[in-house]
């Protein structure tokens, strides 16, 4: 992982905290949230922007996140939520460009995995019943 990856891990991680997703690095090292219809995934920080070298790029100098899904059910879906443009569209899959904000909705919809947690009080009763008891 060079150290581009590993600010783009950093940077998406705190992003994702308030929404407990789960992240992980795809083959390549880039941070991906995996879903069950579906993963978001890492598009540009907005600083090292295609645009910026006379190329394309649907949010020119903004920071991005991406939606793959091979679900043509939610093409509509994930079209109709504020921000998301249509980045690659095939006949069974599609990867659109969205801004941070619209992260909770898309993960939503593709229905994005979470991070297990356990409250304070379910450990306390786990750990009371795997205590050791005097018989």
């Amino acid at each position: 992982m060079h150290s581009a990856q590993a600010q783009a891990l950093a940077q998406f991680r705190e992003l994702t905290k308030p929404y407990r997703l789960l992240v992980r690095l795809d083959i390549e090292g880039w941070p991906m949230i995996p879903g069950r219809y579906g993963q978001i995934e890492w598009y540009c920080d907005g600083q090292d922007c295609a645009a910026r070298v006379g190329g394309f790029c649907p949010l020119p100098r903004q920071f991005a996140l991406a939606v793959y899904t091979d679900r043509p059910r939610l093409f509509q879906k994930l079209w109709a939520i504020p921000g998301v443009r249509r980045h690659q569209t095939g006949d069974h899959e599609m990867r659109a460009v969205f801004p941070h904000e619209a992260l909770e909705q898309v993960a939503g919809v593709i229905k994005a995995r979470r991070k297990r947690t356990l409250s304070p009080d379910a450990a306390r009763k786990l750990g009371a019943k795997t205590a050791y008891r005097a018989t």
